[in-house]
């Protein structure tokens, strides 16, 4: 996974889309999708909060 952007001591602080979570993943939002599937994470339509991003990175194993 890349973690080019984003370490554990980064704070999110705003609401993001899923699409906007791809980007900075470095993913398509198909590709975001299935691994958010796959990690048996339901997330609603909308924005996503800051702390429901850092349970999907954290899930994702996306934190250095």
């Amino acid at each position: 996974m890349t973690t080019s952007n984003f370490s554990q001591n980064q704070q999110i602080v705003k609401a993001k889309t899923k699409e906007q979570i791809a980007e900075e993943m470095g993913m398509s939002l198909k590709t975001l999708q299935r691994r958010l599937k796959k990690a048996n994470l339901k997330i609603p339509r909308g924005l996503i909060s800051p702390q429901k991003q850092t349970e999907i990175f954290e899930r994702l194993e996306w934190l250095s």
